[in-house]
């Protein structure tokens, strides 16, 4: 559902310079199933990597440590590697039209206003 949210809104998120990327729980083989299954041609407009262990969700704070699932969780992280705008839940995040704007507004502020926590390795 998410995925096909953002599919036909890559353009227009690459023209302002916004790539995306999304982290899957499954397998690399399940995900490559899974994808041929779900889109027209076989793949996705941008990439989707494997994180079978759930490292990236925990990082990420995309986990429920209560319930012991993951989380579905959707980010804006500039090209500093700060955190400028994300959503956690327990559903999808479906608003690509509202993070661009979002996004176009929050990337458009001076690098000394921005508050967040920089990811480790960006």
């Amino acid at each position: 559902m998410q995925l096909n949210a953002f599919a036909p809104m890559k353009e227009k998120f690459s023209k302002e310079g916004i790539e995306l990327i999304a982290v899957s729980l499954e397998n690399v083989e399940d995900l490559k199933n899974s994808v041929s299954k779900y889109s027209d041609n076989g793949k996705f407009p941008f990439p989707i990597v494997a994180n079978e262990k759930l490292d990236v969700f925990k990082e990420y704070r995309c986990y429920d440590d209560f319930e012991d699932m993951p989380l579905h969780g959707t980010f804006l992280i500039d090209r500093h590697g700060y955190i400028r705008w994300h959503d956690i839940s327990y559903d999808p995040f479906t608003k690509p039209e509202f993070l661009l704007k979002e996004s176009k507004r929050l990337l458009s502020q001076p690098d000394k206003l921005v508050y967040g926590k920089k990811m480790a390795g960006k």
